[in-house]
């Protein structure tokens, strides 16, 4: 079985701020960060191929989780699809990835997971509408 390695990518100190709460919440885990465009010298493209470069895909599972999709970080990903083999997830939140490390996810279950929804935004005020009503026809 191949080892995952789960690195988180984002636009500014986001990534190290998820990482920071799933530290919290599930525990120390083996999750790297890109920050990305920190400074003036930041150069997207050879920090990708700097990652690709580090990691083996005949033995680890390489997953990474970027903030936005069609933002720079996430295209920057993209096009990196076509150079090696790794899972590329978008638009992620905490819940999702406490999940994926949580349970061991694969790429059908993350893939089914995502299909239905699961960790979908919530506009609380009207879900407690709904589910006020919900209550009262019981």
């Amino acid at each position: 079985m191949k080892k995952r390695k789960i690195v988180i990518a984002t636009h500014g100190i986001l990534a190290e701020g998820f990482l920071s709460a799933l530290e919290i919440i599930v525990g120390k885990e083996d999750v790297k960060t890109m920050c990305c465009y920190m400074s003036p010298d930041f150069n997207l493209d050879n920090e990708i191929e700097k990652l690709l470069a580090s990691y083996d895909p005949t033995q680890e599972d390489l997953w990474i989780f970027t903030d936005l999709f069609g933002g720079s970080v996430n295209n920057g990903f993209v096009k990196a699809l076509s150079q090696k083999k790794f899972n590329l997830v978008t638009n992620i939140n905490l819940g999702f990835l406490m999940d994926f490390i949580l349970t061991g996810t694969d790429v059908e279950t993350v893939k089914q997971k995502l299909s239905v929804n699961e960790f979908n935004v919530v506009y609380c005020n009207d879900y407690l509408k709904n589910a006020s009503r919900i209550e009262q026809d019981i």
